[in-house]
């Protein structure tokens, strides 16, 4: 008679491949759903307000006058829905991304919060019209300070999180590096005027640059939650 010392058990059992061994929770799931959303209207937002105000140079103005204090109600509106959404995605990512990326450090998540802070606080604070920048009244301060905080919190956050998934997910750290420091020089340039001839075009740069690594990491993170629900449903069958 053989002798039963578990291992006949434990090899009936199929391995699961490396990963998380649980699908993420359904809020989660959800969470990840509405960023994608919300990043995608922002960014579909800005280039139809483009389009529908008459007299607009997306190449030499900023995103910001197309929501400037009287602005039409068409390129203003598209703008505050899309950074509205996009703005409370941001703050509802930081901890999901805190608690579904592997490695250490808070840096990453930290910077996300602080994106969607300024991105709310842009919409609290319009720029007079034309943007003229800080030295004019109260509201263009409060806004240059908030856009530049908030961007600059969006651009460079992909670099923290490089470092925190060196180890675990190498690929997708090489890509934040790549996006992460391509974006934050265009950030830094447009900031020291290196693009004069096109402020405008600059800035949909950095921006959109930022965006689409949130967008590949919650792809990403969703892609990986189906496959562990497809391994699972392996086990139970």
């Amino acid at each position: 008679m053989p002798r039963d010392d578990g291992r006949t058990a434990a090899s009936a059992v199929p391995r699961s491949a490396p990963g998380p061994a649980a699908r993420a929770p359904r809020w989660v799931r959800g969470t990840l759903w509405f960023g994608l959303v919300a990043v995608t209207a922002y960014v579909l937002g800005w280039l139809v307000a483009g389009r529908v105000r008459d007299g607009y140079d997306p190449s030499q103005q900023a995103i910001s006058e197309l929501f400037e204090l009287g602005a039409p109600w068409p390129s203003r509106g598209l703008m505050i829905v899309g950074l509205a959404l996009s703005g409370v995605a941001f703050l509802l990512l930081a901890p999901v991304l805190d608690r579904c990326l592997p490695g250490e450090g808070r840096l990453g998540p930290v910077l996300v919060a602080v994106a969607g802070i300024g991105t709310l606080g842009v919409i609290a604070a319009p720029c007079s019209p034309g943007c003229p920048g800080a030295a004019t009244t109260p509201f263009d301060l409060w806004h240059t300070i908030a856009a530049g905080v908030g961007y600059g919190a969006l651009v460079l956050a992909p670099l923290p999180f490089a470092w925190r998934l060196r180890s675990a997910e190498r690929t997708l750290a090489v890509w934040s590096v790549v996006i992460g420091g391509v974006a934050g020089a265009l950030f830094l340039g447009y900031l020291g005027g290196a693009f004069a001839a096109a402020p405008g075009l600059a800035q949909r740069g950095f921006n959109t640059l930022a965006d689409a690594w949130y967008v590949l990491i919650v792809v990403w993170l969703l892609r990986r939650d189906r496959r562990v629900s497809g391994r699972g449903r392996e086990v139970t069958t």
